[in-house]
């Protein structure tokens, strides 16, 4: 399957998240893909299935992956086992890649 980021549909969160997806409800039970813009914060949450990789493409951000922070800028890779709580903000392009491929309603809010 080839994806072309032109093809992307726009999906807003609240003010402050604003999305674009590649891959919506089309990924694999095995691995999922969504390339996002994000303005603002990704609140805390756990997710119990699957493994995450965010990959920043441009930007700035700040991510909290259970007690570690860090910042981040275009070319850098976030690694999110399954079963750790994280949050991130900032002003990014990223892709993130579910394994297994996300399943709606599998993040829980962490406080």
């Amino acid at each position: 399957m080839i994806f072309k980021f032109s093809d992307t549909d726009t999906e807003a969160q609240g003010n402050s998240l604003v999305r674009k997806r590649i891959i919506t409800q089309t990924h694999t039970e095995q691995i999922s893909l969504t390339w996002a813009f994000m303005y603002g914060a990704h609140g805390k949450v756990v997710n119990d299935l699957s493994d995450r990789a965010y990959f920043i493409i441009a930007g700035e951000g700040n991510f909290e992956v259970g007690d570690e922070k860090g910042s981040v800028n275009g070319g850098d890779v976030v690694l999110i086992p399954k079963g750790v709580p994280y949050a991130f903000d900032g002003h990014i392009t990223y892709v993130v890649i579910n394994a297994p491929g996300f399943v709606p309603g599998s993040d829980h809010a962490v406080r």
